[in-house]
């Protein structure tokens, strides 16, 4: 497959920001380099939303959830869920022949998976990516079918990997990878940023509120609290002291600042998103991770505790905080910058993100890593 072919890449996964914004990034390539694709994705789903927003070719179908809780409602769900996949299949099936596309690329979630059906009964070429150190039930469902499984982690983690298993990192939107080469703002204090996602991180949150007097008192501090607790942080802010009002930044969500913000940062405080791990890598910056302790498969706390042992991220899980604790621990880092710098340089180096879209395009495109 060459880049000027008119048949198009279906590019599929949703659900979560770690599944769409990876593949936004990927979308955006194709569209620099005028390759079609149709982004497949859940009906009235955010993907739908923001694909549509940037202007591009989106299909809904029906997925279902798989919910993993032996409970008779649970049963009765995914039973009925399990009609939305069948009605998936067959939409994808249609998506398929009508597009005649030769390149399906999954990026999990539930969403994708008719769609990897659909391209296994119709003998498309198919390749997966995941993110994380645990596979998503997806993407386990998916690598057995797949013609190259892509991994953001080093394959070795994964016990079923062979040789179409490549590490490759994660994709990150263009906004941010031009960023990551520019030199960083001057600024009179070091600055925290707190990233709590498009729906904020309770427990994340609360830290930071209890502590917040302390940390104005030497930090700078930019927060993603989440669109549902902006209201209360924003009043957090106004009830610090006026003179420290200023060193006080809430979001509901951090979007066309995030470069800046990224730039800018000594310390970026998070969950164990691969996502957001791999843009602070793009930036080289340490990273104190709190790993979401319900994620699937406890992929977050694998996640931290597998870079925490390359010596690339600091972590700790969420039974062992509390807002001092989290005070404490941003102190000692921010007073060690010799391993600040020595984390921030192990995690770039782990992920290498500056060849992770070329690589991926190249796969895509050609078939070839």
């Amino acid at each position: 497959m060459t880049e000027n072919t008119q048949k198009p890449v279906i590019l599929v996964g949703g659900g979560t920001g770690g599944h769409i914004m990876p593949l936004i990034a990927i979308a955006e390539e194709m569209n620099a380099r005028k390759i079609p694709f149709i982004y497949v994705g859940g009906k009235e789903s955010r993907e739908e939303k923001m694909v549509k927003d940037l202007g591009w070719q989106f299909v809904g179908i029906d997925a279902g959830k798989w919910r993993r809780e032996t409970g008779l409602k649970s049963i009765w769900l995914n039973m009925g869920d399990g009609f939305k996949v069948i009605a998936g299949f067959f939409q994808s099936v249609k998506i398929l022949r009508q597009s005649k596309a030769e390149v399906v690329f999954s990026k999990g979630g539930f969403v994708a998976l008719p769609m990897v059906y659909a391209a296994k009964f119709l003998k498309v070429r198919l390749i997966i990516h995941e993110s994380d150190v645990y596979m998503g039930l997806t993407n386990k469902l998916s690598a057995r079918f797949a013609d190259k499984v892509l991994t953001a982690f080093d394959p070795k983690v994964f016990s079923n990997s062979d040789e179409r298993y490549i590490q490759v990192g994660i994709p990150i939107r263009k906004s941010l990878r031009a960023a990551a080469d520019l030199k960083a703002p001057a600024k009179n204090r070091p600055v925290l940023l707190v990233m709590g996602g498009i729906q904020g991180a309770m427990a994340i949150n609360n830290y930071i509120k209890q502590t917040l007097p302390e940390l104005v008192k030497k930090y700078d501090v930019v927060h993603s609290v989440g669109e549902q607790n902006f209201a209360l942080f924003k009043t957090a802010r106004e009830s610090l002291k006026k003179t420290d009002q200023a060193h006080y930044k809430p979001y509901s969500f951090i979007d066309r600042e995030l470069s800046y913000y990224y730039q800018t940062a000594d310390l970026i405080i998070s969950r164990a998103s691969a996502t957001v791990i791999a843009e602070g890598a793009l930036f080289g910056k340490t990273m104190y991770l709190i790993p979401l302790p319900t994620s699937a498969g406890n992929h977050q706390v694998l996640n931290a505790k597998y870079l925490a042992e390359a010596n690339a991220v600091e972590y700790r899980e969420q039974y062992q905080l509390s807002g001092e604790k989290v005070l404490a621990d941003v102190n000692e880092l921010i007073s060690n910058p010799d391993k600040m710098k020595q984390l921030g340089s192990n995690l770039r180096n782990y992920f290498n993100e500056n060849k992770t879209i070329e690589t991926i395009m190249e796969i895509i495109l050609n078939g070839k890593s």
